[in-house]
């Protein structure tokens, strides 16, 4: 009876000794398995792989306005109000040509200047003209031409092989009785169509013809 009891006892100890162990084994292999999922999911290393291998943005170099400058006589202020919205558009550069000395009689020694073809000194807020492959041109109508500054700016920069583009300003003339000096003091530049710019809302269609923008 005693052999018995022992060997009972024994198979009972041998069955939990399997039961236990198998246990073991699916609790080893689960937590395995649970480890693995988070680190996939989680760690920092992949998903910094992941970012730096998604495509990133190239900043846009090809800036048109990169090139663009925007050159003006303003004498009341109304041409300079023009070029101020070309560059908000182009994202070109300002450039303000003034006369190197104020005029005495502005009626009398301006209308003398353009009748004599005179060229007086200026000052223009640019270094480096050369830099800039697009230049408009502004300026008022006085006495349905050019004011003489824009002669002398014209004739004291070399324009070869650049688009120069005119604009002015006026109270009843157009830009086409001006235009004569562009061709004659830049004959190896390419002149295009100019606008007479008395209402600000035709700048942007202008700017969309020529190509400047889209």
């Amino acid at each position: 009876m005693k052999t018995k009891r022992s060997m009972l006892a024994l198979v009972m100890v041998m069955v939990l000794s399997l039961v236990l162990a198998a246990c073991g084994s699916a609790s080893t292999k689960n937590s395995f398995e649970n480890s693995d999922i988070e680190t996939i999911t989680s760690t920092p290393e992949t998903a910094s792989s992941d970012a730096s291998a998604a495509p990133s943005e190239e900043p846009d170099d090809t800036s048109k306005g990169s090139n663009i400058l925007i050159a003006y006589f303003s004498h009341t202020g109304n041409t300079e109000q023009v070029a101020q919205e070309i560059a908000e558009y182009t994202g070109g550069d300002l450039a303000e040509i003034q006369r190197a000395e104020e005029y005495g009689d502005l009626q009398e020694e301006a209308e003398a200047e353009i009748l004599d073809g005179t060229r007086p000194d200026i000052t223009v807020s640019v270094e480096n003209i050369t830099d800039y492959d697009t230049v408009f041109v502004g300026y008022p109508i006085w006495w349905d031409e050019a004011p003489a500054m824009i002669a002398t700016f014209l004739a004291d920069n070399d324009f070869s092989g650049k688009t120069i583009i005119p604009f002015c300003t006026s109270a009843s003339d157009d830009i086409g009785n001006s235009l004569h000096i562009f061709s004659e003091l830049c004959p190896d530049a390419e002149i295009a169509e100019g606008l007479t710019a008395n209402d600000l809302n035709d700048i942007e269609p202008w700017l969309q013809e020529l190509g400047i923008i889209g």
